[in-house]
């Protein structure tokens, strides 16, 4: 019999915490973050994770256990999360996973396998870096992340060189490591949903909580970071929320300015994510408002 796992996605702002706090509560489910930038400590105003309050009412899994400073990928996210949950079915505990991170949850319900197709994108920057410089630039670019691979690539094989980097770039893993792989797990039986709001509400939405984000001291907590050393480059400070304060911070933009940045860049955040949700998810798509929430609760009962 498959352990069952609730999936709630949705894009930045629209709700997911407090909506599933409130049923994670209700039917004693802990909960697995599926957030790319929660995992940073000492990243709580600017990533809005929950408060110390709500995981002490309901446990969390996955926040907080990086510094800034280290990298994650999709595929640690999927291996993390397949011990919590065989863990959890184990211990006849139920879990939940929350977050917007689509990605993540691609990679974990998917496996390996899930990296099958390109992106298209990054591969075109390849192809005409290779147009420039010849295969083989490609191939000294492919020792550096992943040597084995390299071995066995032959310079001026572009469309492997083109896979082997492609694949590189989109899991943090070398190709070698993931032909090692197995495919999507045949234990686990994922009930994703996404959840929604009209584009108008969801963009007010955002626009609030980036300023509840400052009066909350968003700027106290930048500054902290950076007297523990984070910079630029630290992987938790590229996120938005974050990376502006940098303009802030070297005299290049006034606060209201900045704050208008982080606004229209989460919104483009939040638009990737529900272009990421209709084309790569197969899940329930449900609008929420404030008043109504019975669609939502109609599905996760159906689950229990």
């Amino acid at each position: 019999m498959k352990f069952v796992v609730p999936v709630i996605l949705g894009p930045t702002a629209v709700g997911k915490t407090e909506l599933v706090l409130d049923f994670a509560q209700k039917f004693g489910y802990e909960i697995i973050s599926c957030d790319s930038r929660q995992i940073y400590r000492f990243m709580d105003v600017g990533t809005a994770k929950p408060s110390l309050g709500e995981r002490g009412g309901v446990k969390h899994h996955l926040i907080d256990i990086l510094e800034p400073s280290q990298t994650y990928s999709a595929f640690a996210f999927a291996q993390d999360a397949l011990k919590i949950i065989r863990e959890s079915a184990r211990s006849q505990k139920k879990v939940l996973i929350c977050g917007g991170t689509g990605l993540y949850f691609y990679i974990l319900s998917g496996g390996a396998d899930a990296l099958s197709e390109a992106d298209l994108e990054y591969r075109a920057s390849l192809q005409s870096m290779a147009g420039e410089s010849g295969a083989p630039a490609l191939h000294e670019k492919l020792k550096v992340v992943d040597p084995q691979a390299a071995s066995k690539i032959h310079p001026n094989d572009l469309q492997r060189l083109l896979r082997a980097l492609d694949i590189f770039h989109r899991s943090g893993h070398s190709i070698s490591s993931l032909q090692k792989k197995k495919s999507p797990s045949q234990d686990i039986d994922f009930r994703p949903v996404v959840i929604n709001r009209p584009r108008e509400i969801l963009y007010e939405r955002i626009n609030r909580r980036v300023d509840m984000m400052i009066e909350q001291g968003l700027l106290e907590e930048f500054r902290s970071l950076r007297k523990r050393g984070y910079g630029e480059t630290s992987p938790g400070m590229v996120c938005v929320g974050y990376r502006e304060l940098f303009h802030l911070e070297r005299g290049e933009s006034s606060l209201k300015e900045t704050a208008d940045l982080i606004k229209q860049n989460s919104r483009r955040y939040a638009k990737r994510q529900m272009t990421w949700f209709r084309n790569k998810t197969e899940a329930v798509h449900i609008e929420i408002s404030d008043e109504d929430n019975s669609q939502f609760y109609k599905w996760f009962r159906s689950l229990q």
